[in-house]
């Protein structure tokens, strides 16, 4: 800016302002401004341009600078905890108050007990700490194996990006003797697992720094070992006090440890072992003996294929012989069952190798189950049944079904995906049909196989049975219920799907009623548009109709006319023909016969048993409609020279047509329509004044796929 002022030789916008004349100044000095705000904008990027590798070369300087106060902060913190240490262990017994003295009593108070039961790396309450970590953290095998850890302080934090001091997330700590170990949660809940681990870090290398509360970072640590850095925010500030204390602990035991002299063995074989007090207070867990002696006993009657099961099983699992790593499980265990406690550290160090190896073999069988994009999903049920009864035999039944049940639900879906939707929408469904209802039948059958007697797999079963047909009915729903399926495909497809259905019923599985819930609504629909369009078909026929015979011509015409109405279950009609090519009905009733019966066809297919009240009403009110039709004409004096003719119509539509729907209902529900003999009952007076002519009715095989 002072460049700027330099060159304008102007001191403010007043004087420049009296200093010129009209606008035309003002615009040449506003554009003198701007070419000066230019020219110093190219000069400061010059100057970024020129001085860009002193800018290098300071961040360089700042991060070593950094590197140097954490060694610096390191160093600083490991002499003060050396200077106490050799205040304590002074001949005279002397303590400097400036040194010692700055501990506060709550923190020996905090820790003390802790500290008295992990002293001895051999105490039965610290190795129990520590063998529980494998029954909550995820991975953590190799920490635990170590005989000289002990668990000192654990607890739940949240982790903050060291840039931002934005949430990671929830993290869980635990503060070992020599170390300090990092899990994060898990989403998905194992068993007892609830962490996965991240890290482990050794005391030796790393620095714990107090962060100040300020802004919205408030109770936090921070923790740094070169070059990470991790950011820890607790829940309040006694928690954030109690980890200072317990890592400032665990320091000082650490190198009280390092710097005290190693008991000579007269002292170790007069000194008082806890661990072998007969009146402890603590049973529950049996010490590990100290000793050579015994030591050495234990490991001679220990056999050898115990010893080397950790190392057979590596090499299984690398040839991938699965089942002699599982068989060889199943004996250890049975050798652990036969011992009945581990009274000696050694039978305690194998078991925990062992059962290590055990985890890892599940998890990689979990894995041969688990589906991800590198895998190929083709094969049937018994292509994936091998590690579902290998870890059925580790025990871990509830994981391979559910497992087993998420990696068919894949290879479904991927072979339903690999089905073309070209063609009419009636083979389409004909070919998902095909495929789904076998494809969960014959999973049930592998379910059955492999957990003969387990009802826990057997429920699984069920509900995954139950989403895959509403995923089914879904899929269903978006291809057949379009607005352009007639209600003809509509019906096909729908009986398709309850004929392959009655499948799941030989593994003793009935989703029948499940799927036509599933379907019900969208059905029911379908009818409903089905009958809005035959009865106004019916209304814009009523109003054309002129109570004529129909003339077919020729011989041929009545051929084809018989053919026709034998298509809709009418097997003679001869007794409607006279003078060879007129027959006694008008084009309204064929038409509506022909509409009716095809649609009744359609409509039994369709409904379950829930809907036959409301398929009734339909046929009821469409035939209704027909007749009332009729009905007007005969009693309007318009027709009066029809009448006969109008009676023959409608005795053909109540003796002929009204009887081919009562049959074939009757045939479908295995019980008579109530309503349709009502309301034959009701126009019955309408045929009496014709003759009565008996039509020949055909009977058509019937269709399975309608009951």
């Amino acid at each position: 800016m002072s460049y700027l002022l330099e060159k304008l030789h102007i001191e403010n916008v007043k004087e420049l302002t009296q200093s010129t004349v009209g606008g035309h100044d003002l615009l040449q000095h506003r554009q003198k401004i701007q070419a000066l705000s230019e020219e110093t904008n190219q000069y400061l990027k010059k100057n970024v341009y020129q001085n860009y590798m002193q800018f290098i070369e300071t961040a360089k300087e700042i991060s070593y600078l950094e590197s140097e106060m954490y060694q610096l902060s390191h160093l600083l913190t490991e002499q003060r905890s050396l200077l106490v240490t050799l205040l304590e262990n002074s001949l005279l017994g002397d303590k400097a108050p400036g040194l010692r003295g700055v501990e506060k009593p709550e923190t020996k108070a905090k820790f003390n007990a802790e500290i008295a039961v992990n002293l001895n790396v051999n105490n039965q309450e610290g190795r129990k700490r520590l063998t529980a970590l494998l029954e909550k953290v995820e991975g953590c095998a190799s920490v635990v194996e170590s005989l000289t850890r002990i668990l000192i302080h654990e607890g739940d934090m949240v982790e903050l990006d060291p840039s931002d001091n934005c949430a990671i997330g929830r993290v869980r700590g635990f503060l070992l003797n020599d170390s300090f170990m990092i899990a994060s949660w898990l989403p998905n809940k194992r068993g007892n697992m609830r962490y996965q681990y991240q890290a482990l870090y050794e005391l030796e290398g790393l620095a714990v720094i107090n962060i100040r509360d300020l802004g919205p970072v408030k109770y936090a640590f921070k923790l740094m070992m070169f070059p990470d850095t991790r950011v820890l925010q607790c829940a309040n500030s006694s928690d954030k006090k109690e980890w200072l204390e317990a890592f400032d602990l665990a320091k000082h035991l650490k190198i009280k440890k390092e710097i005290s002299p190693t008991p000579s063995a007269e002292t170790k074989d007069n000194s008082y072992d806890e661990a072998f007090n007969p009146f402890a207070d603590d049973e529950s867990f049996i010490g590990f003996p100290n000793g050579t002696e015994n030591s050495q006993e234990v490991a001679e009657s220990i056999p050898d294929w115990v010893v080397e099961v950790a190392d057979d099983m590596d090499v299984y699992v690398a040839q991938r012989d699965f089942e002699e790593a599982v068989s060889l499980a199943e004996k250890t265990r049975d050798f652990w069952d036969a011992i009945c406690s581990f009274q000696h550290l050694d039978l305690w160090q194998f078991r925990l190798k062992i059962d290590s190896r055990i985890r890892q073999l599940s998890e990689v069988l979990m894995n041969e189950l688990r589906v991800s994009p590198d895998k190929s999903l083709q094969g049937g049920p018994r292509a994936a049944s091998r590690a579902v009864l290998l870890l059925s035999r580790l025990g871990q039944a509830s994981q391979a079904c559910d497992l087993f049940l998420k990696h068919r639900s894949a290879l479904l879906k991927h072979n339903l995906r690999q089905l073309k939707t070209e063609g009419a929408t009636t083979l389409y469904i004909k070919r998902i049909t095909s495929l789904f209802f076998p494809f969960v039948a014959d999973t049930g059958r592998e379910i059955s196989r492999v957990f003969p007697k387990n009802k826990v797999c057997a429920s699984a079963f069920v509900v995954w049975s139950r989403n895959e047909v509403g995923k089914f009915g879904n899929n269903f729903r978006k291809h057949v219920f379009t607005s352009g399926s007639t209600l003809t495909t509509v019906a096909e497809c729908v009986a398709l799907v309850r004929t392959h259905s009655e499948q799941l019923t030989e593994i003793g599985l009935d989703l029948t009623f499940y799927l036509e819930n599933e379907l019900r609504g969208q059905v029911e629909r379908c009818l409903r548009d089905a009958r809005e369009k035959l009865m106004e078909s019916i209304k814009l026929r009523s109003l054309e109709d002129k109570w004529r015979p129909v003339n077919l011509v020729n011989k041929s015409g009545i051929a084809r006319f018989a053919d026709d109405m034998g298509e809709i279950g009418i097997a003679s009609i001869h007794s409607w023909v006279y003078d060879e090519c007129w027959v006694s009905l008008t084009s309204n009733t064929i038409n509506f016969s022909k509409a009716y019966l095809t649609f009744l066809d359609d409509a039994l297919k369709m409904p379950s048993a829930d809907s036959n009240i409301f398929v009734d009403e339909i046929l009821l009110d469409i035939f209704q409609a027909q007749l009332k039709h009729v009905e007007n004409s005969f009693c309007s004096g318009k027709y009066k020279g029809e009448a006969k003719f109008i009676s023959r119509n409608a005795s053909f539509l109540l003796h002929t047509v009204l009887a081919i729907a009562q049959r074939r209902v009757s045939e479908v529900r295995l019980h008579p329509c109530l309503s349709f003999a009502k309301l034959r009952s009701e126009f019955e007076w309408l045929a009496n004044d014709s003759q009565k002519i008996t039509t020949t009715i055909k009977s058509p095989v019937s269709d399975q796929s309608f009951i």
